[in-house]
């Protein structure tokens, strides 16, 4: 029976690693079909890459199998498409990215330098799930309070969920130890949450500007009040031409009286 767990994590593991190759292409192809960030935290993909990084930084420093892990380093490659993406489309100040590019970047090099002892990396194997934690949950309120989903795919999250369901039997099975079984059971949690949200609030729906509908009413009542202004001076011309007549026949009139008072 050992044999047989043993078997189907490294099958389920593989592929996970491999659907972990497409898992974010929705979200990215969503991005660059409507060119807008609408709806996606940034706070949620930068603390995301962070959570991502310091898992498959465990993985190498303890030899765990590729398939315990290859997951994480090529989400956190798609993550960091996905943030690009998002600073040129949100127009994200270059200070910003700068300052957390070069975080990133330093952190990184410490992780994979080895000389971080095994303690240390356990501690931070434990900060990586409640990163995750941090990384959804600014995701979660802002998909509340907008009741809207903006950009986000139903799709990356549902294999995302479907994923993490699979990495918590793996986790157990290959002895990965509580702290990324637990992780995995709170992550793939609120990935489930983000996923309700879309099902539950739609996708990105244009909401019509405020003031539009009183400018065109506005518009709408001007053009009437210009072409009455239009109207007017017919309606005099008409008034006077009407008076020229009534005065014309009148003029015959008082001239038949007065020649017969002469006469």
């Amino acid at each position: 029976m050992d044999v047989i767990a043993l078997l189907m994590s490294r099958l389920l593991g593989s592929a996970i690693v491999l659907m972990s190759c497409i898992i974010k292409l929705p979200q990215i192809m969503a991005i660059l079909r409507s060119k807008s960030a609408e709806g996606l935290s940034l706070a949620s993909f930068e603390t995301e890459l962070i959570a991502y990084t310091l898992t498959f930084a465990y993985g190498l420093h303890f030899g765990l199998p590729f398939t315990g892990y290859g997951e994480a380093i090529i989400m956190s490659a798609q993550d960091v498409l996905l943030l690009a993406l998002i600073y040129k489309h949100a127009k994200i100040p270059m200070s910003h990215v700068a300052m957390y590019t070069s975080f990133y970047c330093g952190g990184l090099a410490v992780l994979l330098s080895g000389k971080l002892g095994d303690d240390i990396m356990r501690v931070l194997s434990g900060a990586s799930f409640v990163t995750i934690v941090f990384a959804r949950l600014p995701q979660i309120y802002a998909n509340f309070s907008a009741k809207n989903t903006g950009q986000l795919s139903i799709f990356s999250y549902i294999i995302t969920v479907c994923g993490g369901s699979v990495r918590i039997f793996t986790s157990v099975t290959d002895n990965a130890g509580i702290t990324m079984v637990v992780g995995y059971c709170v992550s793939t949690t609120l990935n489930l949450i983000i996923a309700l949200q879309i099902l539950f609030y739609g996708g990105s729906k244009k909401a019509p500007v405020k003031g539009n509908g009183k400018a065109q009413a506005a518009k709408k009542k001007a053009t009437p009040a210009r072409a009455s202004k239009k109207k007017t001076p017919a309606k005099k011309k008409v008034e006077d031409s009407e008076d020229d007549e009534s005065s014309s026949e009148e003029e015959p009139q008082v001239r038949r009286r007065l020649r017969k008072k002469r006469a």
